[in-house]
């Protein structure tokens, strides 16, 4: 009778637990790029972001009952505008790109329920990622390569590698407020820092060159605050 006790005990805490996860989770963020522009007038490199997408699924994993943990792979789409220009139409450049990347990621996070019988929770962890397909489409212009070609347009269509690095990693917290038990749908609100998300090569002016550069371009690590609302499908 005892081991029969307990089994129903397990099943009926894991189904409680289940529930505060959902099934899947599909969701939209805005990610604030924390970039400096420290060029002086009339030069200027800009990152603008938009929209990402995201879908993950939770894996619920409980620890003594009232402990919880999720583990939530997932995948997402980023795209960024980038606009570098620097110098004039004598002797400058005038870079114009769109930056995309599909990268997937884990959170591993501790879920803390709110008091019964509330079906709210907050959230917490760590997330680490990796961008698996990347593209820079665009143009770029050169202007007085030579006094016979005064101009050059280019169009680009290469690897996005040089603007996201290949592993990225950050902090997660969030909330899903209280909602009916047996609510189809519910929502969660995020904040993800990721203090590395973005890693550009800068080239070095020509001027600044010297015969002791071993190497013309620079790396500058971009980080991006995130805010997201994601829409949680859980199982019938």
């Amino acid at each position: 009778m005892k081991p029969l006790f307990l089994f129903l005990l397990m099943f009926f805490t894991y189904t409680a637990f289940s529930q505060i996860s959902p099934a899947l989770k599909a969701g939209i963020g805005y990610p604030y790029i924390l970039f400096n522009d420290e060029n002086i007038a009339p030069d200027f490199h800009t990152l603008k972001s938009f929209p990402m997408l995201a879908v993950e699924k939770p894996i619920p994993v409980e620890i003594r009952l009232k402990k919880r943990l999720s583990i939530n792979p997932g995948i997402a789409y980023y795209f960024y505008k980038e606009h570098e220009l620097k110098g004039d139409k004598t002797e400058g450049r005038d870079f114009k790109l769109n930056q995309h990347t599909i990268n997937g990621y884990v959170k591993l996070l501790y879920q803390a329920k709110f008091a019964f019988p509330s079906e709210g929770f907050v959230y917490a962890g760590g997330i680490g990622g990796m961008h698996l397909i990347t593209k820079t489409t665009g143009t770029k212009t050169v202007y007085g390569l030579t006094s016979e070609i005064p101009k050059l347009t280019v169009d680009v269509n290469e690897n996005g590698k040089p603007f996201f690095d290949m592993f990225y990693y950050g902090l997660v917290a969030g909330l899903q407020p209280n909602a009916r038990k047996f609510n189809a749908v519910k929502v969660s609100f995020e904040v993800s820092w990721l203090p590395g998300f973005i890693s550009y090569i800068d080239p070095i002016p020509l001027e600044e060159i010297t015969e002791d550069t071993t190497v013309p371009y620079t790396y500058s690590d971009v980080g991006q605050i995130q805010f997201s609302v994601f829409l949680g499908f859980r199982k019938r």
